[in-house]
């Protein structure tokens, strides 16, 4: 393993002193003079008209203290440091699964808690039509749904959405949360009572 290490000088002060593994230590001190660079600029940026300047040249040096081979570390201490990256994977593994499963989850109770509204608007309507936000809200606010999530795009032409493809329902509020899901709007769609079951799409 290569190491080095890096002192950089501005105007002839110390302002960086870092050693480290591969040339991260020089990026690090290139990220110091930028710094350093975008500060001056700054004060001409935000000058009022007529106001007039300087900078004066920066002298800058650079040392390099060390270039060369790190000592060779210890079996014991390789052996521990791959104990400690395979434990930190696992309990990552672990995590990932756990937001996953719980990500499910929630995606269940969702599509649960939409159901039980659109079986509940076809119990209390009787005849006629109503919109399909006076029943169904947002899963994130309960405000009147403007959008409902779905799993498939709208066949072109369909009259009938098919209920089995809604995955979530959103007000215009939280709609930016669900940008990448295909979306239909509330206000294309009611519940049709005539005879059959159906949420109609409005043309």
């Amino acid at each position: 393993m290569i190491k080095h290490e890096f002192v950089l000088t501005v105007n002839g002060k110390s302002v960086f002193t870092k050693e480290d593994v591969s040339y991260r230590a020089f990026r690090e001190a290139q990220k110091e003079l930028d710094n350093l660079l975008w500060s001056q600029w700054q004060k001409i940026r935000n000058a009022p008209k007529g106001k007039k300047g300087s900078i004066n040249n920066i002298d800058l040096s650079w040392e390099c203290t060390w270039n060369g081979r790190a000592p060779k570390r210890a079996p014991d201490v390789i052996a521990a440091e791959k104990a400690r990256r395979a434990a930190k994977y696992q309990k990552k593994q672990q995590q990932e699964a756990e937001w996953e499963k719980k990500r499910q989850q929630e995606i269940l109770n969702v599509r649960q808690r939409i159901k039980h509204q659109v079986d509940h608007a076809f119990v209390k309507g009787k005849s006629g039509t109503e919109p399909v936000s006076k029943y169904i809200t947002c899963q994130h606010c309960d405000a009147p749904a403007a959008f409902l999530l779905l799993s498939q795009k709208v066949p072109p032409g369909a009259a009938v959405l098919d209920e089995d493809t809604i995955t979530g329902a959103v007000c215009a509020t939280d709609n930016k949360w669900n940008g990448g899901k295909v979306k239909i709007p509330c206000s294309k769609l009611e519940f049709f009572y005539d005879g059959i079951r159906q949420i109609a799409i409005k043309r």
